[in-house]
């Protein structure tokens, strides 16, 4: 045979093998394209997340807050039942296995976090663009804000607010093969209502009662402190942890993410430690609004040390830049008939009005409404009646503030709180709080100004008022001792508690003093319960004692006065007792193999 026949022989050979190569590489890209139906279904709810990251809605002195994903600082939490081990990367539990609560003082950023969460997750997926092997294991991660749980369960919940980004999607199915969502259900003490609060605690309960399996998903449980009997209520289907505060180099990190340059930063932290507000800072929404103020040039000479100096600042400054929709509203009431008198009444007023809707908003109710029925009892003449149109005038005058935002926008993902600030789920058109912490201050207002010890035991000892009784003792001119005074009475011991727990400040030896009520209060001896807030069942006050002393003690520097409680002898020995009793039965609580 000639070569030329070998040659050819050869050409047909490779050319078959080169024709099934070619085959089987376009079976294994349409097998690797087969079932992939997930991911273009999960496509645009991964790219509205990711989107969502470099939205934030607070503006200014005419400039806008740093979109979150540049200034994020990762967090780290510590474990309610085993505080001595440390604190730990929250990526841990975003990861790992079982359900989830996280509590967090007013401002610590939850809400921040979930976020965060969801657009790390989102990012992830979008990068893997389909590939399974190619992206990280873990979750697909979702928010939703706990009044979405009033009055549906979880797959309806999530169905029905993700229904404009992923149409017909069955949250009660696995996202991609093999893998689960994690639901990060945000904002349990924002459910104003206490029968709602009690109706979504018990739809989490049962998700953790289920069987193994039961459900595509592992929940993660975001709140503020919440009473003993309604922590009760997860039991120990939650794993339970505290959000930890910024340490000093967070607060570092923060500042070098937020300013432009480094010297912008330094200057920034020079001027903090001059102003003695460094600890105040370690709260990241103290911080965020710190960095503004500061940045706008609004700090001012005054000393800053008390965080609500710099709330008041930047609410100020918030309700400047809206001034000019309220000063419209105000020349369309003049030029109406029998409008004068009601203009002038107004004008003096806007702080006022913005108030009546933060504490409406803080109770779950309608902004707008409460503010048309004040100014209806207030004003020399109904402005309704001048105004046909008077609640359109409302509305844009506390939306043009910031503080405010549409709460049923259409094609809003619902991560994080979505802006909810209490209540059910809010009906389209419904005003909502942009920002919980700055309205509660603004809803503080009233109560600072005429100071009562009762009233503000009354909004510390109830889930939904507790930011509202914080802020107002911030804003407040209060004895010295107040926290000491009250807390020889049970109810006034567990709002003492609460404040402290809610990060308000106090000296050690006024911690050291509430710490020993709360282990006088909690002291195994007979006594009624008692009803320290609220709706039924009563709570008791010995629980409720051990529950804040619980969290307290998550703090290094509270568990350290309380270890000197425990051996003071100038303590009455019922109270040295106690905290003996109290971390023996900690000892007892920690998980297996727990130092």
């Amino acid at each position: 045979m000639s070569w030329d026949y070998f040659d050819k022989v050869a050409s047909v050979v490779s050319g078959s093998l080169a024709l099934a190569a070619a085959i089987l590489t376009v079976r294994r890209h349409l097998s690797g394209r087969r079932g992939r139906g997930w991911w273009a279904a999960l496509n645009p709810l991964w790219r509205a997340q990711s989107e969502e990251a470099i939205v934030h809605p607070h503006r200014i002195a005419g400039g806008y807050v740093r979109p979150l994903s540049e200034v994020y600082v990762a967090r780290r939490v510590v474990s309610r039942l085993d505080p001595a081990a440390g604190p730990v990367a929250v990526e841990s539990l975003l990861t790992g296995p079982g359900h989830v609560l996280l509590i967090g003082e007013p401002g610590s950023g939850k809400s921040a976090l979930v976020r965060q969460a969801c657009a790390s997750s989102a990012r992830w997926w979008l990068a893997g663009r389909g590939r399974l092997r190619q992206t990280p294991s873990g979750p697909v991660v979702v928010g939703l804000p706990a009044t979405a749980l009033v009055h549906q369960p979880l797959p309806a919940a999530l169905a029905e607010a993700y229904r404009d980004l992923v149409p017909g999607l069955d949250f009660a199915r696995e996202p991609a093969p093999g893998r689960t969502w994690l639901v990060c259900v945000d904002g349990v003490d924002a459910v104003a209502d206490p029968d709602d609060r009690a109706e979504v605690l018990n739809r989490l309960a049962a998700l953790a009662r289920a069987a193994p399996g039961a459900g595509p998903w592992r929940v993660l449980v975001t709140t503020r402190q919440l009473a003993e009997n309604e922590l009760a209520v997860l039991g120990p289907g939650y794993a339970a942890y505290h959000l930890a505060p910024f340490t000093d180099p967070d607060v570092g990190r923060f500042a070098h993410r937020w300013f432009p340059n480094a010297v912008a930063a330094r200057r920034f932290l020079s001027w903090a430690d001059h102003q003695r507000a460094r600890p105040a800072l370690r709260n990241p929404l103290t911080a965020t609004i710190a960095a503004a103020v500061w940045q706008a040039g609004l700090a001012g000479p005054d000393p800053v040390a008390d965080p609500a100096v710099l709330l008041d600042r930047f609410v100020g400054a918030l309700l400047g830049g809206g001034r000019a929709s309220f000063d419209a509203t105000c020349d369309a009431l003049r030029r109406a008939v029998r409008g004068g008198p009601v203009a002038d009444w107004l004008t003096e007023r806007h702080t006022e009005l913005v108030e009546v809707a933060a504490a409406a908003a803080v109770t779950g109710t309608d902004p707008v409404v409460a503010v048309v029925d004040w100014s209806a009892g207030q004003a020399p003449y109904r402005p309704d009646r001048v105004l046909p149109d008077w609640d359109r005038h409302v509305r844009l005058v506390l939306l043009a503030t910031g503080l405010f935002s549409d709460a049923g926008a259409a094609g809003r993902a619902p991560t994080a709180r979505s802006g909810a600030a209490g209540g059910s789920a809010p009906a389209p058109g419904v005003l909502a709080a942009t920002w919980p912490g700055l309205v509660e201050h603004l809803a503080a207002g009233p109560l600072a100004r005429d100071w009562s010890a009762q009233r503000w035991i009354t909004a510390m000892t109830s889930t939904p008022q507790r930011g509202v009784g914080l802020w107002a003792m911030s804003r407040a001119t209060v004895a010295p001792g107040f926290l000491r005074d009250v807390a020889r009475d049970p109810a006034g011991a567990v709002a003492a508690g609460h404040y402290l727990a809610a990060g308000g400040a106090a000296d050690p030896v006024v911690r050291s003093d509430v710490l020993a009520a709360l282990l006088a209060h909690w002291s195994p001896r007979p006594g009624p319960a008692v009803d320290v807030a609220g709706p039924p069942p009563a709570r008791d006050v010995r629980q409720e004692c051990f529950a804040l002393l619980t969290t307290l003690t998550a703090a290094t520097v509270n568990r350290e006065l309380l270890r000197e409680v425990a051996v003071d002898p100038r303590r009455p020995t019922v109270v040295r007792r106690a905290a003996a009793l109290f971390f023996a039965t900690r000892r007892r609580q920690q998980p297996a193999g727990a130092a």
